[in-house]
């Protein structure tokens, strides 16, 4: 048995240690790539949006539910992936605002959420009986499992900071379970899960806490089984404050319909698991957009498979009890991974695959902590050869023309657990736990190279100083600016000069109709051919310069338009308009508009014959004040606004409620009703189902308030009686 540890040192080394490394390991990769976390998602959505959000807050506004100047991606509560009810996202905003450059942001917030990952593997595997050591092993190995790594971590930070809590969740739901610590803890890791707004967190939430109260009922502690429900059904009254508004905004958006099917689009085969510990197996998956799958998206650790005939693992059967949520976690995310593909907000299953090796690398952790199997040796090296070479064997016959780069990884295990092997037989437990770590780091400084971002959209050389974004871009596109340009396929050198994918304008200080949403406003995007990147098609061009059908306003005019960038080779040559000149360069053709709306305080884009606007002032995003007259008011009028009619908006005339309705294109239509000569209108937006999720939320606080109180006083009475041991049975205790 290793040396108990003594000391601060030996209680926090292991810990901070794992930090360390996770940290040093994040940066390796941009030795082969500097653009290889700026991509895809996380650089034309999420850390933009990020930073605007940001200098909203820094502006005082919170909480941000709107930005109207995002069109399709400005409704920031119906995306709920942006977690605007959490209380810790207001910190991730605000470092996107201040860091000047946008790469570097998503490192220092990448870098913070596995620091909260990998402290929260280290608790929840102490917690079930693991080694320090061998907890920060594994602590340090999982942040770098494919599906999280290749899809949170890289694209989708989003889905990181959601997942960074769950260890946490699992450990604070436990420790309740066996008496502990307070169940509050659980609804305060929950509720952060849950206000992410990611719907997998919420996903593996329910799961989590499910796994932890059948494992509290197989103990029979019935008490901290109804004090885990309470709490638990507090959580989940938060949900209806993150997701009303996205299922009661559904109807104009492209989440109109709820699917359930199995099209294997990102859905693993259960034969691809066998190769969880091949650095460079890329499973045979056909990926988002009909292109196979680029990355080794099932890889989990690259000692789980060759150290399995080494594992003591009849140790499980007296624990099965105990182990019995890692089993409903595992198995339960396990089974997801492999199918259905679609069932409405949750998609692409693949990306659930590392939920499940949560659980896994708890048991591996506590396996790993008794040692290594002396016996046998001769019988342990040919069962970890058979598995090597079997795993080897299905990854070559899936992927032949992948022969080279299979080998390297499989070498490079090879080497490392013979390593591991040796190192353990010689200095014990906590050296290979060592050699598991560090293995870690050279496992990714090999893997990461041949898997670098693709040369295409929103990659290489995409500018992500917000500095050189703004002296580029702030002056030369003045105004609301509409860009017509297929971001998505090409490859053309110097694009960024001229033009910016998805949602990166508003960091450059231009205000652009041009957004990166996952929602989407169907009305406004099938008129101006927008799809989720903000890509448009050359129809979109003459359909500005024309009255969409209820309006004999231009669409130009009702989107108070400034600049129209258009890129030449989707469109050489535009129609140039009256009132609009042009400005011909080698990638675009740009037009400015001579004029200026003549309600430049608000939204107003146009208003009936008749209708005399003395004055529009907006007051932020979700509300909108005009006064007007009327020479004649025989017949109803309408005023159309620059803002997208999503539901939510509220019009009263005077006190009055009048019709707001969606208009032409989907913008923003009020009807002054007949016989109204004057008055002012007041324009207000509220998330629809805010008022009830809010009141959902308080009941859930209340709730878990409820519940840690009373965990509290039944604490300090049993301390009273001279019963310290009441509230709580034996903990498994950790090894040092």
């Amino acid at each position: 048995m290793e040396p108990p540890a003594v000391g601060a040192r030996g209680r926090f080394g292991p810990p901070l240690a794992a930090c360390l490394l996770v940290v040093v390991v994040l940066l390796l990769p941009l030795r082969a790539d500097p653009w290889f976390y700026f991509y895809d998602d996380a650089a034309v959505q999420i850390l933009p949006t990020w930073r605007r959000l940001g200098e909203q807050v820094l502006a005082g506004g919170w909480p941000p539910l709107l930005d109207v100047d995002a069109w399709m991606g400005g409704n920031i509560a119906a995306e709920a992936l942006y977690g605007v009810w959490n209380p810790l996202y207001p910190l991730v905003w605000i470092t996107a605002a201040l860091v000047p450059d946008l790469a570097v942001a998503g490192m220092v917030i990448r870098a913070a959420a596995l620091v909260v990952l990998t402290l929260g593997i280290y608790a929840l595997c102490r917690e079930y009986g693991a080694r320090r050591s061998m907890s920060a092993a594994l602590g340090a190995a999982l942040p770098f499992a494919g599906s999280l790594f290749y899809f949170d971590v890289v694209l989708w930070p989003a889905a990181l900071l959601a997942f960074a809590w769950l260890p946490h969740l699992w450990w604070a739901a436990r420790k309740a379970g066996r008496g502990r610590i307070n169940p509050v803890w659980t609804f305060l890791f929950g509720g952060l899960i849950v206000t992410a707004g990611n719907p997998y967190g919420m996903l593996a939430a329910c799961l989590v806490l499910l796994g932890v109260l059948v494992e509290t009922a197989l103990r029979g502690r019935w008490r901290s089984v109804r004090d885990l429900v309470l709490v638990s059904l507090g959580i989940g009254a938060l949900v209806p404050l993150v997701y009303l508004p996205l299922v009661l905004s559904s109807s104009v958006t492209w989440r109109s319909e709820t699917s359930f099917g199995n099209t294997g689009v990102m859905a693993p085969s259960p034969f691809d698991l066998p190769a969880l510990s091949l650095p460079h197996h890329v499973p045979d998956v056909e990926g988002l957009g009909g292109a196979p799958l680029a990355v080794p998206a099932v890889y989990f650790c690259w000692f789980a498979l060759p150290l399995a005939a080494w594992l003591d693992w009849g140790a499980l059967r007296g624990r099965w009890r105990s182990l019995s949520a890692c089993a409903v976690v595992a198995g339960g995310f396990l089974l997801l991974a492999i199918g259905p593909s679609e069932m409405w907000m949750f998609r692409w299953p693949i990306r659930v695959l590392h939920y499940g090796y949560l659980g896994l690398a708890v048991v591996l952790a506590v396996l790993l902590s008794r040692g290594l199997r002396r016996d046998r040796p001769a019988l342990r090296v040919g069962g970890t050869v058979a598995l090597l070479l079997a795993a080897a064997g299905m990854s070559g016959a899936l992927e032949p023309d992948r022969f080279r780069s299979n080998a390297v990884g499989l070498l490079v295990v090879v080497v490392l657990t013979a390593l591991a092997l040796g190192v353990f037989f010689v200095g014990g437990v906590r050296w290979l736990a060592a050699v598991l770590a560090l293995g870690t780091a050279l496992v990714v400084a090999v893997q990461a190279p041949a898997f670098v971002t693709s040369p295409g959209f929103a990659t290489a050389g995409l500018p992500s100083s917000v500095p050189e974004l703004r002296e580029r871009f702030a002056d030369r596109y003045p105004g609301v600016v509409f860009q017509v340009a297929d971001l998505d396929s090409t490859e053309q050198p110097g694009v960024w000069q001229d033009m910016l994918p998805g949602g990166m304008y508003p960091a450059a200080g231009v205000t652009s109709i041009n957004a990166y949403t996952g929602i989407g406003y169907a009305p406004f995007s099938d008129l101006l051919c927008l799809n989720y990147t903000s890509t448009s098609c050359a129809d979109a061009v003459p359909r500005l310069w024309r009255a969409p059908e209820g309006t004999d306003v231009p669409l130009a005019d009702l989107l108070r338009l400034d600049t129209v960038v258009v890129q030449r080779s989707v469109l050489d040559a535009p129609r140039v308009p009256a009132g609009w000149r042009v400005e011909r360069g080698e990638q675009v053709t740009v037009l400015r508009r001579d004029f200026t709306s003549p309600w430049p305080a608000g939204t107003l884009a146009a208003a009936s014959p008749g209708v005399r606007v003395v004055s529009d002032v907006a007051g932020g995003d979700r509300a909108e004040r005009l006064r007007f007259e009327r020479a004649t008011a025989d017949e109803p009028a309408t005023l159309v606004f620059s803002r997208l009619a999503w539901p939510g908006y509220r019009a009263e005339l005077d006190g009055a409620v009048v019709p707001a309705r969606s208009g032409p294109g989907g913008l923003l239509e009020v009807e002054l009703p007949p016989g109204t000569r004057a008055g002012e209108l007041r324009l207000t937006f509220t998330p629809p189902g805010m008022n009830k999720g809010l009141a959902a939320a308080a009941l859930g606080v209340a709730l878990a308030g409820a519940v840690g109180v009373a965990h509290a006083r039944r604490g300090r009475r049993d301390d009273s009686r001279g019963a310290p041991g009441a509230t709580s049975t034996a903990p498994t205790a950790p090894q040092p």
